[in-house]
């Protein structure tokens, strides 16, 4: 999303940047999607293994001058001797350091590229391509989440907790008119539009109210209800809207209340989320209270297990538990953050709410990891395109000092069958080329509104991504080895005189990802 604008400036420019680069591969240039990919991946055989050995380090240094202006690329504790080793593991292959060092600019000197990074890659023998697909929703799977949250409580369906009586319409009616008599026709300060007209119009909302009385429950009738395969939710004109649906309100023993949504639409095969909207003592927390990981940019203080309150074990063991109570065994911890909790409110202003753990997961099929970014997936090239399209399978969890604060589980995947057994892929001195030069070239647009641009790339990750072409299936996919890089990014700019800093260092924003097969760039937001 954020990301998308950039990188789908960057991927046109960088066509015609690419194709007068001799090391860059002409692969690299074309957007490989889901099965399609297959014609370009071949089986690994010794002689793939012999033209990857010998990438040296030599290679590396080409790679990190022939963008701009650069340093001398250093890598550290390569594996050299692959002959006469018991077992060769993927990063022999490749000739892949331990660490890798340079630095790339641009010829302005205002984007640069740093890397001082520690190259992550699964200790396997090989990767293969696999076929993936959207698991089914059986009701065995909404049971088993509804029974691991919330086997001991009540839950009621959204439609009959949050129905209001006559009483309740009546009060918020008297209200409205005292605010009326006062001359106070603003009471939640929205102001005016444009035309100077108020934004908020207390008259019809009166109206609104005193239609809502007429047909309106002398008292809340609760209705007991959980999630069901099958069920669906409508449009005004008939259209299907949801399937799997359902929204309610789980009230648990110790008074504590959560929110709890399940649904298949659009980009999902599944979603289902539960947020704790009341506290142990009753207290409700803000309707519009928000998670997000915490970032440099923050206005508030870094947590830290003090302010928190809980310790990072205790808050993976939670999750954990969790996990294992859901039956998702196929998913394990793949990495944390700390979280803060906001409210916006009604002035617009960022209230704070407290701090907490961000827990993420992921599946590791035959040692290799499927790498979690922040990218859900599923979006689509523009605005105007009608394609169904296919988020990522995702799960994680916020918890703070009183337990689990927050769950997301989405698009669970099903693992089909083999497609390549063993990928050949590029060496690695040739991935940092094409890293390099597309750092560069994907980011360079931004210098128009931008003073400075600084990335410090601190991981390089070799994992699976799933990849899959919505044009023409949308329900298939692939997963193919590629490279991430993960870091922070500074940028500095300047608005009516005045300038302004901002760091961004989330540990899941990759700012680039390669196909390790054929150098081919792989949009995360999009999925190709």
């Amino acid at each position: 999303m954020r990301k998308n604008i950039e990188r789908m400036i960057g991927l046109t420019l960088c066509m015609g940047m690419l194709a007068g680069c001799a090391q860059t591969p002409e692969s690299s240039l074309v957007r490989q999607k889901g099965n399609k990919a297959l014609d370009s991946y071949k089986e690994a055989d010794d002689k793939d293994v012999n033209m990857a050995g010998n990438a040296s380090s030599a290679d590396q240094t080409t790679a990190s001058e022939s963008t701009a202006t650069s340093d001398t690329a250093a890598s550290t504790d390569v594996h050299t001797d692959h002959t006469s080793a018991a077992r060769t593991t993927i990063r022999d292959l490749i000739n892949a350091p331990e660490t890798y060092k340079s630095q790339v600019t641009d010829d302005t000197s205002k984007l640069v590229v740093n890397t001082d990074a520690a190259v992550e890659i699964p200790d396997v023998e090989k990767i293969s391509a696999i076929s993936v697909t959207p698991a089914a929703v059986t009701q065995d799977l909404l049971d088993g989440i509804t029974d691991a949250f919330f086997s001991n409580a009540k839950i009621y369906t959204a439609d009959s907790y949050y129905v209001q009586t006559k009483d309740e319409i009546k009060k918020k009616i008297d209200e409205l008119k005292e605010d009326v008599a006062n001359g106070n026709l603003d009471p939640n300060n929205w102001g005016t539009d444009d035309n100077g007209n108020l934004v908020y119009d207390i008259y019809d909302d009166i109206d609104y109210w005193e239609s809502q009385y007429e047909s309106a429950p002398e008292t809340r009738n609760l209705v007991e209800g959980r999630p069901a395969v099958g069920v669906q939710t409508y449009s005004s004109t008939g259209e299907v809207m949801e399937d799997n649906a359902f929204t309610g309100i789980a009230q648990l023993d110790d008074g504590s209340q959560y929110s709890y949504r399940t649904s298949s639409w659009g980009a999902y095969s599944l979603e289902v989320r539960i947020q704790k909207i009341a506290q142990k003592d009753g207290k409700e927390i803000p309707s519009d209270a928000v998670w997000s990981d915490y970032s440099s940019s923050s206005p508030y203080e870094k947590p830290t297990e003090k302010s928190i309150g809980i310790s990072l074990d205790d808050a993976k063991k939670l999750a954990q538990e969790k996990a294992d109570a859901m039956g998702l065994d196929d998913l394990n911890q793949c990495g944390w953050d700390y979280a803060i909790q906001t409210s916006i409110g009604t002035d617009d202003n960022s209230s704070y709410l407290g701090s907490g753990y961000v827990i993420y997961y992921s599946r590791t099929i035959n040692g290799t990891p499927l790498t979690y970014t922040m990218d859900a997936g599923g979006a689509l090239e523009d605005m105007d395109s009608t394609m169904e399209t296919w988020a990522y399978e995702n799960l994680y969890f916020y918890v703070n000092a009183d337990g689990i604060d927050s769950m997301t589980y989405c698009n669970p995947y099903t693992i089909g069958e083999t497609k390549t057994e063993n990928l050949s892929l590029l060496p690695f001195s040739e991935i940092m080329n094409i890293y390099e030069k597309m750092m560069i070239v994907t980011n360079a647009d931004n210098l128009t509104y931008e003073n400075s641009r600084v990335f410090n790339i601190d991981r390089i990750v070799l994992g699976y991504a799933r990849i899959y072409e919505p044009s023409t299936d949308a329900h298939t996919g692939l997963l193919v080895p590629v490279w991430d890089f993960f870091g922070s990014r500074k940028i500095d700019s300047e608005y009516d005189g005045e300038t302004y800093s901002d760091t961004t260092d989330w540990p899941t924003w990759s700012f680039l990802t390669i196909n390790a097969v054929d150098g081919s760039i792989i949009d995360r937001s999009l999925g190709y």
